[in-house]
């Protein structure tokens, strides 16, 4: 691997703040392992002249950022502020003093549902918005010392949907332009505090502006999956395009930017680190994202490993040997860089609701059991110190990947059982039960680590304390639930998906031949895995009348078959009929095979440019027949 230049770590402030002492030990880990620039992720971390009602407990002071600054300048590490002013404003709009920030009232917030009440984009068109975030800007950046700042510019999802942008949009403009506009005001800003501009691109996707722009902007490319030959397309629009050959014609400087992954995996480090090779980038960024139910200590093995594979001191052939240093034992070095890369997508598996189990999921089932299980007995028998407490933290998370694919393994037994009419609640009672022990005897020590490192500093939204409490209230409602000893019939919908990137939300009413029974309805996800994938709805042990399949959000629904079982028989789709919306070949659902009907709107282009496009309700009606 040729040295990279510029090598940065980042931190995530923004979801969840740190201690200044944690801070400065993450510039030393930073240092130690070649990294030569720390990026601290902030949102509405610092409290400003300009924010004098910021939540202490939330926030730095400035004298907090001038001293880890100070730290890191003395370490030789550059310290960089990433700040937004676009997306992301979420923990903004927590404040009432600030909610005229916003693009969205709450009858406005639909589109990929990734957000609720005030939206998380600023409207672009308020003046007022501007110079909240110009004044912000000035008096957060101004505490540090680097030439570069990063201005986000990322996932802009429910931008420009208000009355002001739409009636820019009216009057002649384009979505590009109000983009533009905002990215060159953010630009000019900067310039003239004598800063260069850091940005994410993904958003080039839907307004590829890059020719457009001045050279001296630093491009951050990130991708956080397997890497083939060249970069896949982000969202919807899942435009492919080899940026980086883009990028080095139009003369620009770049990044890379990795995923430190929880479980410390490195397919993404290796796979993009080898795209990025065939050009050239001025450096790459080592991300870390979202740690508030959690700590950053997992990931330590493969930031390390990525340190210094980047700055030349390391190869491919190290990984074990770095892994033991930070894990203290082989074994689990071995164990860790041996699993399964990520824990399969799926949907939240109860006993009314559950997406049918795949070979992968299923082995990975077994994969993570043992490791975590390995993991803890190593963990069990290490003297305390921060070898320990890394391998804590991996154990954690592994063993949170293993109930969750526990539970949903769980519940596809207690549908087959439905059909089977074979109850065994004593089986399903002491695998819950010993669910909930093991993560209530994970719970404990972790406890301990937050005191550790996070001493006074609470947990964004109480994250941390709601992951093991609301999964052992969980498992208390499957317990209860399943001593009711109830018999049900059982809905299953088959859908293809090409991918997981649209947010579809499927809608469905059973409604049933005795109309003294209320329908039975369920709003949820359709973000199913790639191919043929099942999801089996909970109904009443009674024979259906109609259905009522529906489809809002971004993205269409593929709906390949339906049916249903109820004391014992099957039942199949006799008749499709359109009822409202955007259907395509809808007869295809009375065939029991792959071929597929397409309800709603596949094109992400057109879902950015009308976000009610997103709004719309897709309808079919369905009969059914006994097989």
């Amino acid at each position: 691997m040729k040295k990279l230049d510029l090598r940065v770590l980042q931190i995530d402030l923004g979801r969840q703040i740190e201690t200044v002492e944690y801070l400065k030990q993450y510039i030393d880990f930073a240092k130690a392992n070649d990294y030569n620039a720390v990026l601290l992720y902030l949102e509405a971390t610092v409290k400003v002249e300009c924010t004098p009602f910021f939540r202490e407990d939330e926030t730095y002071t400035p004298d907090q950022i001038r001293e880890v600054v100070a730290y890191g300048n003395e370490q030789g590490i550059d310290i960089i502020p990433a700040l937004e002013n676009l997306a992301h404003i979420d923990n903004f709009l927590l404040y009432d003093e600030l909610a005229y920030l916003t693009e969205c009232t709450d009858a406005q917030v639909d589109g990929r549902g990734l957000w609720s009440g005030m939206g998380d984009c600023v409207c672009v068109s308020n003046p007022k918005a501007r110079k909240f975030f110009d004044t912000y800007y000035e008096q957060v950046i101004s505490l540090f010392t680097s030439q570069y700042v990063h201005a986000g510019m990322d996932e802009p999802f429910d931008f420009a949907v208000c009355p002001r942008c739409t009636e820019r949009l009216k009057n002649g403009e384009t979505k590009m332009d109000l983009f533009y506009d905002h990215l060159m005001n953010t630009y000019n800003k900067l310039k003239a505090m004598g800063k260069t501009m850091m940005m994410w691109d993904d958003f080039f996707q839907y307004m590829d502006v890059a020719e457009k722009l001045p050279r001296d902007i630093i491009l951050c490319l990130w991708n956080y999956g397997h890497m083939s030959d060249e970069p896949g397309g982000f969202w919807l629009s899942q435009k492919k395009k080899d940026w980086f050959r883009y990028y080095d014609k139009l003369g620009f400087q770049y990044l890379f930017c990795t995923f430190a992954h929880p479980t410390a995996k490195l397919y993404n480090i290796d796979t993009f680190t080898a795209y990025a090779e065939k050009y050239h980038p001025m450096g790459a960024v080592m991300t870390v994202w979202e740690r508030s139910s959690r700590f950053n200590l997992a990931g330590y093995p493969a930031i390390a490993y990525t340190g210094r594979f980047w700055n030349g001191k390391a190869k491919p052939e190290d990984k074990l040997k770095i892994y033991t240093e930070f894990l203290g034992s082989e074994e689990a070095a071995d164990i860790v860089l041996n699993l399964d890369a990520d824990g399969p997508t799926y949907q939240p598996s109860t006993l009314k609701i559950c997406e049918n189990i795949t070979l992968a999921r299923h082995l990975s089932t077994n994969v993570d059991e043992y490791a975590s299980r390995k993991l803890k007995a190593i963990y069990d028998k290490m003297p305390e110190g921060l070898q320990k407490d890394i391998l804590l933290d991996v154990y954690a998370i592994i063993l949170d990947r293993y109930l969750a694919k526990k539970q949903h393994r769980l519940c596809i037994e207690a549908f087959d059982n439905y059909e089977s009419r074979s109850k065994r609640p004593a089986h399903f009672i002491k695998q819950l039960e010993e669910m909930k022990r093991l993560s209530n005897e994970a719970y404990e020590p972790l406890k301990a680590l937050w005191e550790k490192y996070r001493p006074g500093v609470r947990s964004l939204r109480d994250q941390f304390t709601k992951k093991f409490e609301g999964r052992a209230k969980r498992y208390d409602a499957m317990i209860e639930e399943v001593q009711k000893k109830e018999k049900y019939g059982v809905f299953y919908v088959e859908l293809v998906l090409s991918g997981i990137w649209g947010t579809p939300r499927m809608t469905i009413e059973i409604h049933y031949k005795d109309k003294s029974i209320p329908a039975t309805k369920y709003k949820t996800s359709a973000k199913v895995a790639d191919g043929v994938n099942a999801v089996r709805f909970r109904m009443e042990n009674k024979p259906v009348d109609y259905v009522l399949f529906s489809n809002t959000g971004e993205g269409a629904c593929y709906p390949c078959h339906f049916r249903y079982t109820c004391n014992g028989k099957k039942y199949v789709v006799s008749s499709a009929t359109k009822v409202q919306g955007d259907i395509l070949n809808l007869k295809r659902v009375l065939l029991n095979d792959t071929q597929y009907a397409q309800m709603g709107c596949d094109d992400g282009q057109i879902h950015f440019e009308d976000f009610n496009v997103s709004k719309q309700v897709h309808t079919i009606k369905l009969k059914f027949k006994k097989l």
